[in-house]
């Protein structure tokens, strides 16, 4: 990247003369107005070119070479990966707010020093380990433009931030995804109000109370995918009766592995239109607990076109028994036909590791 930064600015008009050279009184413009040819391309091609080079070299190459690159360098809509190791280049610092305003997505690990209050433009803003400033700066007055946020790890005291951030009174109006690490609603004491923008939505920690709440909370969510990370009923609060028209993907998971059926019964009771499942379960190994998640299925999904399932198994519980045992299942539940048995590494065909379907119940238009 530096050669072919050096070669084309080489021969690119400066605005200021080296002090140097002497001016010549009758001017001939053959040498004052040299022109390189990438000068000579139009400026919807630099502008193409300049989206290709990283923040760090147009603000070390291009910036202040001449009246026309800076023009044009204000239509180039930029993106930036920082990483950890970053966060004492005071220079990146300085090509970051010089092109604030043109910065339409940030992804960040961990950044301290990253004021977030001069990307007005921000479209999509990721952020692994944000501070508590950089929480306090995302708003929809500073950034209303936002329609993707990805956040990290977040202190349980700054929790409110993120209640207010999307469910307070100013909300975004093109926040349409959304991932979180996790979010504890059951026990907030603040007043929510519900957001009708955001239509995906992913978090890492979930409890089921919290899963309820974020359905009532999200009238037009199209897609979740949650880690289940509590085994507590859901059914402990005010709304048992309640269902959600709009939720068409779903993807659950279980950081515990007991009663996970029961659970999962529970809580898809919640969400009886959703069209494509995928469940990430572990250690179902009795037939009757397949005909339990076959009955869940069928009875509880009214609208379900595709389920995908994968199920692992652990090493030190699987037997030898293991691959005929799901050879009868097969032939008692033809609902499991298409699963596939992924052999144990170790044992080889001796134990299974995991099983894995992808099944087409309706066809899809």
């Amino acid at each position: 990247m530096p050669n072919f930064l050096s070669k084309l600015t080489s021969c690119i008009y400066r605005q200021h003369s080296t002090r140097n050279v002497k001016r010549i009184i009758p001017l001939p413009t053959k040498y004052f107005f040299k022109l390189s040819r990438f000068e000579l391309m139009p400026d919807e091609l630099i502008i193409e070119i300049f989206q290709y080079i990283s923040l760090m070299d147009l603000f070390n190459g291009f910036v202040n070479l001449n009246f026309r690159l800076n023009f044009i360098l204000r239509y180039v809509r930029l993106g930036v990966f920082l990483h950890q190791n970053e966060d004492t280049n005071k220079c990146l610092l300085n090509a970051l707010y010089y092109f604030s305003k043109q910065i339409i997505y940030i992804h960040v690990d961990y950044y301290p020093l990253l004021n977030l209050k001069y990307f007005l433009n921000l479209r999509s803003l990721t952020i692994y380990l944000p501070t508590r400033n950089q929480l306090l700066s995302i708003n929809s007055p500073i950034m209303p433009n936002l329609s993707r946020l990805w956040l990290g790890i977040i202190n349980r005291k700054d929790q409110k931030i993120i209640f207010n951030i999307l469910f307070g009174n100013e909300q975004f109006f093109k926040l349409n995804f959304c991932n979180l690490f996790e979010i504890n609603l059951y026990d907030n004491i603040y007043p929510l109000k519900s957001c009708i923008n955001i239509r995906t939505l992913l978090i890492t920690n979930c409890t089921t109370k919290d899963f309820v709440i974020l359905l009532s909370l999200l009238p037009n969510l199209y897609q979740l995918e949650i880690c289940i990370s509590d085994v507590l009923s859901p059914t402990s609060h005010n709304l048992t009766n309640y269902y959600h028209e709009k939720l068409r993907i779903l993807k659950v998971e279980f950081s515990q592995k007991v009663s996970q059926l029961n659970i999962l019964n529970c809580l898809v009771s919640f969400v009886p239109y959703v069209q494509r499942c995928t469940l990430l379960l572990d250690n179902l190994f009795k037939i009757r607990d397949y005909a339990h998640l076959q009955n869940i299925l069928i009875e509880k999904f009214v609208e379900l076109r595709e389920f995908i399932c994968s199920i692992d198994y652990y090493c030190q519980l699987s037997s030898n028994e293991m691959i005929p045992k799901f050879d009868r299942l097969r032939i008692k539940l033809p609902f499991f036909q298409t699963m596939r048995v992924i052999p144990c590494v170790k044992h080889h065909e001796k134990c299974a590791r995991r099983t894995w379907m992808n099944k087409t119940l309706i066809p899809i238009f």
